[in-house]
């Protein structure tokens, strides 16, 4: 069976702020070379998620497990991304849809603020 993981970032009309998104997935992907990393944003910035899922279909992709990079749950996990999904979904019937957990606030997370915290320009 043909797998991808879908990240799904909001999408700014700043590219910079996007290509955060693109070096994410590259990232993700050097774990597992293997694996089929792509990505797709909410708004303001292309490929959309249908884009994104239509383009995966079109590739012979049976499985995507949809990972939403946000801290946490509001209106775009809640309401937005499950409305697109089910949208896709009768569009690719075969195409079988995996909503992942919100990438959420993880103890690990810690780790990465000290890390910021100690980069700083201290006085």
């Amino acid at each position: 069976m043909k797998q991808a993981v879908l990240l799904v970032g909001h999408g700014s009309r700043k590219q910079e702020a996007n290509d955060a998104l693109v070096r994410l997935c590259g990232l993700v992907k050097s774990k597992r070379p293997g694996a089929t990393i792509t990505h797709g944003f909410l708004q303001f910035a292309k490929p959309d998620l249908p884009g994104a899922l239509a383009q995966l279909a079109a590739d012979g992709v049976e499985e995507v497990t949809i990972v939403p990079v946000f801290l946490y749950e509001g209106v775009h996990i809640q309401e937005d991304i499950p409305e697109v999904l089910t949208e896709v979904a009768e569009k690719y019937p075969d195409m079988r849809l995996i909503l992942a957990p919100v990438l959420g606030i993880d103890e690990r997370m810690a780790d990465i603020v000290w890390d910021r915290v100690d980069a700083a320009p201290h006085q």
